[in-house]
């Protein structure tokens, strides 16, 4: 295996792709070298990116790999690409929280945590592309399960649902006790 040829293999499909694409998908694309073969190759180019201080890192998003720039980098970027960052509505960042530390979970569910509706707020984070339907319970009704995506990823900028941050979560029953004490 001549690995840096197939390093450069990986490198202009990363590039020619843009999207994250996972193991499986490029060991179909690169139908030539061995799965295990393309997974060493990406491994190691991570961590050459990284000590180099390449302007382009491989970032994995839900195993998933994307050529990403370097944050340190975004003042200049933000002067090549004109658009401004999309930001998210409290309401929005409230429900995607919510279905973030709950998931899988039932609009209803949401709707009770929340204390009101949140269909239009769960649409727009559908076209967003930050949630997805993914599958229905098996209940009366059938009321759809909404779960992250790996755009919800990217848009964070962490790799796992496991870099959430930890909720302290607090017994507000146990809290009026003290109150009243």
């Amino acid at each position: 295996m001549d690995k840096d040829y197939l390093k450069g293999i990986i490198e202009e499909i990363l590039y020619i792709w843009a999207d994250p694409i996972d193991l499986d998908d490029l060991s179909k694309i690169i139908y030539d070298f061995d799965k295990k073969d393309i997974k060493i190759c990406l491994e190691e180019m991570i961590k050459e990116r990284k000590e180099k201080n390449s302007g382009l890192l491989i970032k994995v998003f839900d195993g998933r790999f994307q050529f990403v720039t370097r944050k340190k980098h975004e003042k200049y970027m933000e002067k090549l690409v004109k658009s401004s960052p999309k930001k998210l509505t409290n309401s929005a960042m409230e429900t995607l929280s919510i279905i973030a530390y709950k998931q899988p979970i039932t609009r209803a569910e949401i709707d009770k945590i929340r204390g009101m509706n949140s269909q239009s707020t769960i649409d727009s984070l559908i076209t967003k592309g930050l949630i997805k339907e993914n599958g229905r319970l098996d209940k009366i009704g059938k009321p759809i399960i909404y779960v992250t995506t790996s755009q919800f990823l990217r848009y964070f900028d962490i790799e796992s649902l496991d870099q959430l941050p930890e909720i302290e979560y607090v017994d507000l029953l146990e809290e009026d006790d003290k109150d009243e004490n």
